[in-house]
């Protein structure tokens, strides 16, 4: 199994150019997945021809009862067809015992967005004229008027903003390239934390990362995640606040002020309409909580 698992990350990262942290998620599932079925096949080493789909729905199961979350659990069981699809397709297996598994019914959850005000309070708020509140005001501000994921963020470099056209250019899922525009707001912060960064550093080259860390390397997630969490907290009190949740308000407030769906969906990466759907849900239930404070009889 061990052997497996390290073929399909192979080909996750050598084929379909998925990102590292993807890439970590799906070998833990698998190797969470593996060490269920050793102890509930009684079997070690275990092999893998003998995993059939009564003892899949077993693994399951156990997760309900742990009390992980549905989502959780049907990303999980999407590591494990992914994971088998890929060796029945190359030939290592000869089944696949997951096929006829179905996915756990989950409710969509809407996704977390913060207001055009709270967003503006969010940036103004940041204080201070040297190198890390200047960094951290441009990362709010390219997030904010991007919409880019957290990875893509991290991973691009100086050669790939253009200040004279006002786009960036980011590899998403699977590598996938697109340009994305942004605006005069976040030209000016990311333009005025590189004049610090290179009184500080020195010059900046094309291939550099285009975020750092005070000891002059690429910036790390767990510092832009703890960083836009704490910020987000200040003005915020909701859950799960991320900076997934200013790709979210990124999205929504475009859809508020009449943005098309599929252009939207173009600037998020999404492959499928369905995806970028969600936020306008969000607009639904906008629209609702205006009218019940607004109408009569709006109870």
């Amino acid at each position: 199994m061990d052997e497996l698992i390290r073929q399909f990350v192979d080909y996750l990262r050598q084929e379909r150019a998925y990102s590292e942290h993807t890439i970590e998620a799906y070998a833990r599932d698998l190797q969470q997945f593996a060490a269920f079925y050793t102890e509930y096949a009684n079997q070690v080493p275990l092999d893998v021809r003998q995993i059939n789909r009564i003892g899949v729905r077993h693994y399951l199961g156990m997760l309900s009862e742990a009390g992980l979350a549905m989502t959780s659990i049907t990303r999980k069981l999407a590591s494990l067809k992914a994971f088998f699809k890929y060796h029945v397709r190359v030939g290592s297996l000869s089944t696949n015992p997951v096929t006829l598994v179905k996915s756990p019914k989950t409710d969509k959850k809407l996704p977390t967005t913060l207001s055009e005000e709270q967003i503006a309070r969010l940036i103004d708020d940041i204080s201070g004229d040297g190198f890390v509140p200047v960094r951290d005001k441009a990362i709010l501000e390219l997030f904010y008027s991007t919409g880019v994921r957290l990875s893509e963020l991290l991973n691009l470099n100086f050669g790939d903003v253009n200040f004279n056209g006002l786009t960036i250019r980011v590899f998403g899922k699977g590598a996938k390239e697109r340009i994305l525009p942004f605006g005069k707001r976040a030209a000016q912060a990311i333009q005025e934390y590189l004049k610090i960064r290179r009184r500080e550093f020195g010059q900046v080259n094309l291939q550099d990362a285009l975020f750092i860390s005070k000891r002059n390397r690429r910036i790390a997630r767990p510092t832009v995640q703890k960083m836009v969490s704490r910020m987000l907290k200040t003005i915020s009190d909701q859950k799960h606040l991320s900076p997934h949740v200013l790709r979210h308000s990124f999205a929504s407030h475009l859809l508020d002020r009449g943005a098309d769906l599929n252009a939207v969906k173009d600037l998020l990466g999404h492959t499928s309409l369905s995806t970028t759907q969600l936020y306008t849900h969000i607009r639904i239930e906008k629209m609702k909580e205006v009218y019940k404070q607004a109408h009569p009889h709006g109870e």
